[in-house]
């Protein structure tokens, strides 16, 4: 009996051991999409980071078409606070950086991500493991990548993809899918979400003062913070008649008067040959729409 429990303590420890290998020095090297970025992110002799959630990751191509140095670091569903608190650790020491482009949308300035317990928990365990934000530590338990849907959070544009003709991530980051464009059913519940949101000033407000915080930085350390107003569709528009438009440039020009702002509506054709969905970009489009970009950069930065 003695031997028996010995050999089970001998491998519950070994299992233990094994688990804590993999949690600290294999799943945070994964080959995935967060880790990628993270790497990109390293990189000192950027002019332009693009961050944001995926109007962002899908629209600019940091690769071959902009003028300059750029990577892409944005991810899908980030959250306009999340998206502040990565960078205001990364803008410093950082002599050839101009610019910072982050999108503002009814997604990002409405919402945040607290509201969503389950989701923001697996966000902060990400972007603490991943991009080292310290202030995301939620312990070891919660931290943890092996304990807390690894295979969903990790594998997801894994190296795994590239074998079954799925990895469309560039090497600096941009990804958008060469498709024609298709109603997504998803846009009516996220229209009536908004309208929820709209109540909760409280929630917009402490994005602006988020916003004004990053901007202070930003010109501390001689960067530009440019807001982009993200291209939508013309379906996205006959849906919402340019309501939502209209209130994020109201509030954006009654409180941020001194941050930069691009208005994709200006000059992105809302045509849906460049949509692959209500508010995302194919590739046609998001190529069309970073040549657009980059002439507006070329005279700002």
């Amino acid at each position: 009996m003695k031997l028996f429990i010995k050999k089970i303590t001998v491998l519950f420890l070994i299992i233990i051991c094994l688990f804590f290998i993999l949690d600290r020095f294999v799943f945070p090297k994964n080959k995935n999409i967060y880790n990628y970025k993270s790497n990109l992110l390293q990189n000192k002799d950027v002019e332009i980071i693009v961050s944001g959630n995926s109007h962002l990751y899908f629209g600019v191509v940091t690769d071959s078409i902009f003028s300059f140095n750029s990577v892409n670091i944005a991810t899908k569903a980030r959250e306009l606070n999340t998206d502040i608190d990565l960078l205001i650790g990364n803008i410093k020491n950082r002599e050839k950086l101009k610019g910072v482009l982050i999108p503002i949308s009814y997604y990002s300035l409405f919402n945040e991500l607290n509201g969503l317990k389950k989701y923001h928990q697996s966000q902060k365990r990400l972007y603490y493991n991943y991009f080292k934000i310290k202030e995301y530590n939620q312990g070891a338990i919660k931290n943890s990548l092996i304990i807390n849907e690894p295979f969903k959070e990790l594998m997801n544009d894994s190296f795994f993809l590239s074998f079954m003709k799925k990895q469309k991530v560039s090497k600096k980051g941009w990804r958008a899918n060469d498709n024609f464009f298709v109603k997504d059913s998803s846009i009516i519940e996220k229209l009536k979400r908004l309208e929820i949101n709209l109540n909760k000033t409280f929630i917009i407000d402490e994005n602006l003062e988020r916003i004004k915080y990053l901007n202070k930085l930003c010109k501390a350390n001689n960067v530009k913070l440019i807001l982009v107003l993200p291209p939508y569709s013309e379906y996205f528009y006959t849906l919402t008649n340019y309501k939502y438009n209209k209130i994020i440039n109201k509030i954006l020009s009654d409180n941020l008067t001194d941050i930069e702002v691009i208005d994709a509506l200006d000059f992105m054709p809302t045509n849906l040959l460049f949509y692959e969905n209500s508010d995302h970009l194919n590739v046609k489009g998001a190529k069309l729409f970073t040549k657009k970009l980059d002439s507006i950069l070329k005279h700002s930065l």
